[in-house]
């Protein structure tokens, strides 16, 4: 092979990697899926809800109060939604995409009651920086969460509706 078609063939195999590269940072941006708090004691699975996303709770470390019964909203401003249980909760809604790898929706905390701006940023295929605020985003927080390996997903999942 002369020096022009070995170039040739060196120039064609970084194009093709390339390629692969921006497939693969493409698939990256991908919002749905299971996701464990920073803190760990929550995971989230975000799914489409119609034209945009959301993310219910599908396991909490502390489903359960003190005495033994399931953890209520109880901190809710709607006196008619304080009995419904925190475990099986959609806290994050209307997600719709605002740039590259992120969307802006809401978030609710049913430790304080409230419901927050929010946006998510997609990191990698691995995690995400959810930020919540009020008003401006320069006064909320931000954390990073993980994904769930898909296969522990449904047994995650089945721990948060076994208590029904």
């Amino acid at each position: 092979m002369d020096k022009l078609a070995m170039f040739r063939s060196v120039v064609v195999s970084a194009g093709c990697l390339a390629l692969a590269g921006l497939t693969g940072a493409a698939s990256a941006a991908d919002l749905q899926g299971v996701w464990l708090t920073a803190d760990k004691d929550a995971v989230l699975r975000i799914t489409r809800c119609g034209d945009r996303f959301c993310g219910r709770i599908i396991w909490l470390e502390n489903a359960m109060d003190r005495s033994g019964s399931p953890r209520l909203d109880q901190k809710n401003p709607d006196p008619a939604r304080q009995a419904q249980r925190i475990c099986g909760l959609v806290v994050i809604t209307g997600l719709t995409p605002a740039g590259p790898d992120h969307w802006d929706g809401s978030v609710y905390n049913p430790q304080d009651g409230r419901t927050y701006s929010g946006g998510i940023t997609v990191l990698s295929d691995e995690s995400l920086r959810v930020r919540a605020y009020i008003g401006l985003p320069i006064f909320g927080r931000s954390e990073i969460w993980t994904r769930v390996d898909s296969s522990s997903a449904n047994d995650i999942e089945y721990k948060c509706r076994s208590h029904d």
